[in-house]
């Protein structure tokens, strides 16, 4: 049977699980459970990417990731990957840990982002694991409720900034986020989100979200249609130059994402037209994609 089409392009937001081989647990206690987070903190960095709501359950997890770049399939082979092996070195044990490959939907941000992010930290509760989800350790649900330290990996603000339609700069404008992101997982839920919304096995979104994705992977998105070993990309990309962009741009960050993103230009091409590092390169590239978040 034909596999869905992963769609990947900078700024994609998925909702992403991974299940044990066989249905088998994933963990066999806290420590897999905190080896598998400092994994994800680790490829999250290196792949420019954030979290915006996860939950570890026993034999699988659900993530809810923003890619600044079309890297999905990249970012979740290092991450299934790495924690393989350390998983069976810690266990003696080989072979597979994950079932196959992993599964990703492109969310609508403005449609069903919250509604994500609701079902995933309400999953040990659907599950009879607690009763309520801020008892459950291993999910984004505390940290979105200000109830802890939320890891640098997990954009809370940005989550916040969603509930509020603008950013949440002071402590007042969180508290009242935070009040808002209580309600929302609280209320009772009508009809399954999955019902409601998936469309083609890979869109979580109505028909105009799908059309606009289906336009987009003709014209600049990654398609991965592989068995995480061959890969189609269908590419069409912007022609224009550095210095065009540096012309139409209103900062120079915006220049250079823009470059990186639309272009494909290199940051080692970017910064030797400016003068620069590579790493500053990178700085100036990830400071926008910050700015302008998921």
């Amino acid at each position: 049977m034909t596999r869905p089409l992963r769609i990947e392009f900078p700024g994609a937001i998925y909702h992403v699980t991974s299940r044990g081989d066989r249905r088998e647990p994933i963990f066999d206690d806290d420590v897999d459970r905190d080896r598998l987070l400092a994994i994800v903190a680790q490829t999250l960095q290196r792949c420019d990417a954030q979290m915006l709501a996860y939950c570890l359950m026993g034999n699988h997890y659900h993530f809810v990731l923003y890619t600044r770049r079309a890297n999905l399939s990249a970012l979740m082979q290092q991450l299934n990957g790495i924690y393989t092996q350390a998983y069976n070195r810690r266990h003696a044990k080989v072979g597979h840990l994950f079932q196959g490959r992993f599964k990703a939907i492109l969310v609508d941000r403005d449609s069903y982002l919250l509604e994500v992010c609701r079902y995933v930290e309400l999953n040990p509760v659907r599950a009879g694991m607690v009763e309520s989800p801020g008892d459950w350790q291993w999910s984004s649900y505390r940290a979105h409720c200000l109830q802890c330290d939320a890891p640098c990996w997990l954009n809370v603000d940005g989550l916040h900034g969603y509930l509020l339609g603008k950013e949440a700069s002071t402590m007042a404008l969180r508290r009242r986020a935070v009040r808002r992101y209580v309600e929302l997982v609280a209320a009772p839920q009508g009809r399954s989100l999955w019902e409601q919304a998936l469309r083609q096995k890979i869109y979580l979104g109505d028909d105009a979200f799908v059309a606009r994705m289906q336009a987009r992977a003709g014209t600049g998105a990654a398609l991965d249609r592989s068995n995480d070993v061959a890969k189609v990309q269908r590419q069409q990309q912007d022609a224009r130059t550095l210095q065009q962009y540096l012309a139409v741009s209103t900062t120079r960050e915006e220049a250079l994402w823009l470059a990186h993103a639309k272009s494909a230009m290199t940051m080692t091409r970017i910064g030797r037209e400016l003068g620069l590092t590579t790493a500053r390169v990178s700085q100036l590239i990830k400071k926008h994609g910050e700015r302008i978040g998921p």
